[in-house]
């Protein structure tokens, strides 16, 4: 498995706005977010999988190995090294990292479908909850909790499908439905939950999106008719997918952020992750948008005639995505594409490189070993080879600024 190779080229453009809205033009040209760079890893002939990241740049992935479901492994790659965590003759897939450094992953038996919840921690794994029937969705925070979905009758009507969660001890029920479906759960780390409530078996199906906090249950309100896929920030802000694109609800107030667009991520700083539909390419292209206010600037990532989806984005608004070519099956190349920040030596982030970020520098400083989870102090390592030694001193040194004015 290769490890990563940079895209050059990029042009920066002005934020493509039109009265504070974003303008989705089918030309557009890639502007990165300023202090952003994307590199890609995992590149090559593998199917590659969902891709998820935690706030220390740790990234989960995985691969299918061969053609069989059954070869599918788990990876985490973190400053540049990539390791494999499974290695079994099980269906491995879908993994999620929290901040603590658990990774929850589904597994089926063979080439069978998911049928255990993995929580891994510490090269140690537990099973989580195991069920014949099945799994619709799950989610970890960084409390370290999970709530998942059991679909008891998922291939017949009436449906049943209901939400479980587990608070690191105990496991209870939360949705009771005899008829409904309760899928694609997203928890914050306040334990509030979003989730979609379906009904699956009336023609065209039909779903809203539902909101858990600590004294009320809310379904938010939608134009359209087929809400899916939420995700919810610790803002209590939830973004999901409908017919028209990706709406985004905040104090009460529901507005498109972008048509055309499949599964949306957002964190808890404003930036949302969105793959928006290209009709040049054929394809879904990878976009980022900065909520500010009333505010919202878009980036577009990505401008070459391939497929994008599956993104997740970090607290210091980094993203990652899993991509392929648009080749015939057996000749496409797959891989993940990973937005990060430019390490300059301005480890805080305040416009300068200063006592503060030197200080910062010889508190953690590891010497020329590999430091596994460097987390934040990994902005420092301005060489990206995973340790923190006097070869990025003397680069923080020659950037040397000085506080700003």
């Amino acid at each position: 498995m290769s490890v990563h190779r940079h895209r050059c080229g990029f042009v920066t453009l002005a934020g493509l706005l039109v009265a504070g809205k974003p303008c989705l033009c089918a030309h557009a040209q890639v502007n990165l977010p300023p202090g952003f760079e994307i590199v890609e890893f995992a590149v090559d002939e593998d199917f590659t999988g969902t891709p998820d990241i935690n706030d220390c740049g740790e990234i989960v992935i995985y691969k299918r190995l061969e053609s069989q479901w059954s070869s599918s492994e788990v990876y985490r790659y973190d400053n540049g090294a990539i390791v494999r965590i499974t290695n079994n003759a099980d269906s491995d897939v879908n993994p999620q990292i929290n901040n603590l450094g658990q990774i929850l992953w589904g597994r089926g038996l063979g080439n069978k479908s998911v049928t255990q919840l993995i929580l891994y921690q510490d090269g140690q794994e537990t099973i989580l909850d195991e069920f014949k029937k099945s799994f619709n969705g799950r989610t970890l925070n960084n409390l370290g909790h999970v709530a998942w979905t059991r679909s008891q009758r998922w291939r017949n009507c009436p449906k049943k499908e209901n939400i479980f969660f587990w608070d690191g001890q105990t496991t209870q029920q939360l949705t009771r439905d005899r008829e409904l479906s309760n899928v694609s759960p997203s928890l914050n780390d306040h334990d509030e939950m979003a989730w979609e409530l379906a009904r699956f078996c009336q023609n065209p199906w039909a779903s809203d999106i539902q909101v858990q906090f600590p004294d009320a249950r809310i379904q938010i309100p939608s134009p359209d008719t087929q809400n899916a896929v939420p995700a919810i920030n610790n803002l209590r802000w939830v973004v999901w997918t409908s017919e028209t694109g990706v709406l985004l609800w905040i104090d009460s107030d529901v507005q498109l952020v972008a048509r055309y667009a499949a599964k949306a991520d957002l964190n808890s700083l404003g930036r949302i992750f969105v793959p928006i539909y290209s009709f040049q390419y054929n394809s879904y292209q990878p976009w980022v948008f900065d909520v500010l206010d009333a505010d919202i600037t878009a980036y577009r990532l990505h401008d070459k005639d391939e497929q994008h989806l599956n993104g997740a984005v970090n607290t210091w608004g980094e993203c990652v995505w899993s991509f392929r070519t648009n080749a015939p099956y057996n000749e496409r190349i797959w891989g993940i594409s990973y937005l990060r920040r430019i390490r300059t030596g301005d480890g805080d982030f305040d416009g300068d490189i200063n006592l503060t970020d030197h200080q910062g520098f010889a508190t953690y400083m590891s010497g020329p070993v590999r430091a596994p989870g460097l987390c934040e102090n990994r902005f420092l390592d301005i060489d990206y080879d995973g340790d923190l030694d006097l070869a990025d001193f003397v680069r923080l040194q020659n950037a040397f600024t000085g506080a700003s004015p």
